[in-house]
């Protein structure tokens, strides 16, 4: 069995993926809603650190 092969993906099946897993975060998020609220602050934190690097990596150049 093959786990590591190199697949390629047209630019549509990748805009389907990112669909699906946006609704899966979307169904996790409303199951576990008042676990996650007690959180609010980790999920900003974790949100504005990766912002911020890739704002950073976007506009500064190797």
């Amino acid at each position: 069995m093959k786990i590591f092969i190199a697949r390629s993906f047209k630019w549509w099946e990748i805009g389907l993926i990112k669909i699906c897993l946006l609704s899966l975060g979307i169904i996790l998020g409303l199951s576990f809603y008042n676990y996650l609220t007690g959180f609010l602050w980790l999920w900003l934190v974790l949100f504005i650190s990766t912002a911020i690097y890739f704002i950073v990596r976007f506009f500064i150049k190797d």
